[in-house]
């Protein structure tokens, strides 16, 4: 059924790196099922609904969502140590 594939296409989003930087992009449900079509995943914007009412009944939902969520949306994680202060100044002269 196509709500399983939305599901799929999620569980795949949430691995993939390169996915989840083109979700960042997503503005509607129309542009999310273009997304999955490019990906492989087939369904329209009422599997989408589907879904989401179906992972609402799941226990622990919100939560998942909550972390999910904050994943996608923040900032990438580089292990690379940010500048702070005050550079010393070197010159050739």
């Amino acid at each position: 059924m196509a709500k399983e594939k939305v599901i799929q296409f999620l569980g795949e989003a949430a691995k993939n790196q390169g996915l989840k930087d083109k979700l960042k992009t997503i503005k509607s449900q129309d542009e999310l099922t273009s997304l999955a079509k490019e990906e492989g995943f087939e369904f329209s914007s009422e599997h989408i609904d589907e879904a989401l009412d179906e992972l609402k009944k799941q226990p622990g939902f919100f939560g998942k969502l909550a972390e999910a969520i904050a994943e996608v949306f923040s900032p990438d994680h580089d292990n690379t140590p940010p500048s702070i202060g005050v550079q010393p100044y070197s010159s050739d002269s």
